[in-house]
């Protein structure tokens, strides 16, 4: 990898990693001061299926699957994750097929931008080692 990717990773890496503790500190932050409001609510779900979404992305890491057969297991557990966390706070209005309609265009539309994005970075990623070993 050149420089520059190294250092946008190395950026982009401390980024993400004061966004977790950040919203860690900020969620507990909120609780101690207004207590569980539905706001912290909400946060916390969403908070708790980012961690299990972040868990089941170990998958892209297993050696034995590649990245098609990986992302045909992460695509659904994401969206179950997803519907599961918009069922616990009632975005159907109780209603599975409310739920489904409100949701899943959106939760296609995310899953397929930040896996364009990924390819891309991984993309950026070979072409700058294929460069350098051609060096």
């Amino acid at each position: 990898m050149n420089m520059k990717a190294n250092k946008f990773l190395m950026i982009f890496t401390y980024m993400m990693v004061g966004i977790a503790f950040g919203a860690i500190a900020i969620t507990m932050s909120l609780y101690i001061n207004y207590g569980m409001t539905d706001f912290l609510k909400e946060i916390l779900v969403w908070l708790i299926a980012a961690a299990i979404l972040g868990l089941v992305s170990i998958i892209y890491d297993i050696d034995h699957f590649n990245d098609i057969t990986a992302t045909l297991i992460h695509a659904p557990v994401s969206c179950v994750v997803a519907l599961i966390s918009g069922w616990i706070l009632d975005y159907g209005d109780g209603s599975v097929s409310l739920l489904l309609m409100r949701m899943l265009p959106t939760i296609i539309s995310l899953y397929i931008i930040i896996h364009v994005i990924l390819f891309l970075i991984r993309r950026i990623s070979l072409r700058d080692i294929n460069n350098h070993l051609k060096k």
